[in-house]
């Protein structure tokens, strides 16, 4: 009962105390998250449109001891942005969507912390500068989420995570202290680097309120082509190959299964643009360059590649247009993919040279479980990032093999601690995996990240 009381009393001193029309009962928009594995019960939704209004919000939640649950666009995968009790409040920063001085000369833009990503790339688009991270969900993940669970997305090969691509933020504690961070050097060795801290931290140690980012000349030419490998090994090839040579210019080196676009063509989801390719592996990549003289280089590279039976049925995207299909075919893969219903979804890391033996041990243990299960087995190669996603046989549902799902997770998790990967690359911990950071993460790290918290 005291529990209730003290939500109540809370939620009116919001009303009283900061303002009355930043607070509402949950609407239906807020209660799931992309996955369908949780549902939020919040009872209230917080809208803040101010710095000065979260840390408001924070200092009461603290003084009434009531659990707030940040939400960004609400795009998460691990379930992070979801409340499991009707007395925590969600804050949603949605009303912090202002985009403020932009440099040429630092090459940076301030922006608060909802902000769509794509409202970014076009803010910057237009003043010929880019800013390159960039994922499936862009068109409604908000920038302060992307910080808060170091997001990855297909430009880490050459620009990095979301946590390389921030030169200062603003920060609200839960007790309400705001943090001011803001700044556009990249150099800074003035005490602790805390604002390496939060971002990754998926709003455990505080909000992410605004961020200075970093930004790019965008590259007036660039190359992007799809093509088939007869194995991994000469995918991995493939890439050795290429970026021992134009490193500095590869922006994104994808890898997807013939899982995959079989997946695409069961959803009714167009990939025409690779029809004609039939290896059981296919690569995405995409070059950025300034140089006229680059691109005759890299279709020297390739033909070689080619003809040594390296690469296969070579497509392409030499218009804007075709560029633009072949993305979209890696970008529909995580939709064909929430279509059919995974059994279990896997996020995971290992270092290149270990790739190979991770999905080859994986397919043969989870063959030995059920010899129909279906993997697809996709994402950012050239990083080390797989996505590494179970599916039923086809024309049945997940909910018929959900009683593997435990012995799915272990084989994939112990798999990657083996071959010193992570089961966590790009999407965080949230509420999913929380049991697998117990059981998984080094027990020193696990400690002292525990003490952090404190």
């Amino acid at each position: 009962m005291k529990k209730e009381e003290d939500y109540f009393r809370f939620i009116g001193n919001i009303r009283d105390n900061i303002s009355s029309d930043i607070i509402s009962e949950i609407s239906p928009a807020y209660l799931s998250e992309p996955r369908g594995l949780y549902r939020n019960k919040s009872l209230h939704i917080i809208k803040p449109r101010s710095t000065k209004e979260v840390s408001g919000c924070l200092k009461l939640a603290t003084k009434h001891k009531i659990c707030v649950v940040p939400w960004s666009g609400g795009t998460g995968l691990v379930g992070g942005q979801i409340a499991l009790d009707q007395y925590h409040v969600t804050l949603s920063l949605e009303r912090m969507n202002k985009i403020n001085n932009f440099s040429v000369v630092n090459q940076s833009i301030e922006v608060e912390a909802g902000v769509i990503l794509q409202s970014i790339h076009e803010f910057v688009g237009n003043k010929n500068f880019l800013f390159p991270l960039s994922m499936a969900s862009k068109g409604s993940c908000c920038i302060g989420g992307n910080l808060a669970t170091n997001a990855g997305g297909v430009g880490v090969l050459k620009y990095g995570n979301a946590r390389d691509l921030c030169l200062g933020l603003e920060v609200v504690l839960a007790d309400g202290s705001i943090i001011n961070d803001i700044k556009t050097i990249k150099k800074d060795n003035t005490g602790y680097d805390l604002k390496n801290l939060f971002i990754g931290s998926e709003g455990s140690l505080g909000i992410i309120t605004r961020a200075v980012l970093r930004l790019f000349p965008t590259p007036q030419n660039k190359i992007v082509t799809f093509f088939g490998v007869p194995s991994f090994k000469s995918a991995l090839e493939s890439y050795i190959a290429i970026s021992n040579r134009f490193g500095q210019y590869l922006q994104a080196f994808e890898l997807i299964s013939d899982e995959g676009l079989r997946f695409l063509e069961e959803t009714n989801m167009d990939q025409s643009a690779a029809k004609k390719n039939k290896s059981p592996w296919h690569v995405l990549m995409e070059l950025g360059f300034n140089s006229n003289s680059v691109e005759q280089d890299v279709y020297d590279v390739l033909d070689d590649l080619y003809n040594r039976n390296i690469i296969l049925d070579v497509i392409s995207g030499d218009t804007e247009a075709k560029a633009r299909k072949l993305w979209k075919i890696r970008e529909d893969i995580p939709e064909a993919n929430k279509k059919i219903g995974a059994i279990s979804s896997h996020d995971i890391s290992v270092p290149l040279e270990n790739m190979e033996s991770f999905i080859n041990k994986s397919l043969i243990e989870i063959k030995k479980l059920n010899r129909f299960l279906r993997v697809n087995c996709f994402g950012h190669m050239g990083d080390g990032n797989l996505h590494f996603n179970i599916f039923p046989p086809q024309k049945e549902t997940n909910s018929s093999y959900m009683d593997l799902k435990p012995k799915l997770i272990e084989i994939i998790n112990t798999n990657c601690k083996s071959l010193e990967g992570s089961f966590s690359a790009e999407h965080g911990v949230g509420r999913l995996k929380v049991k697998d950071l117990k059981q998984y993460c080094d027990p020193g790290k696990f400690y002292v990240m525990g003490q952090i918290k404190k």
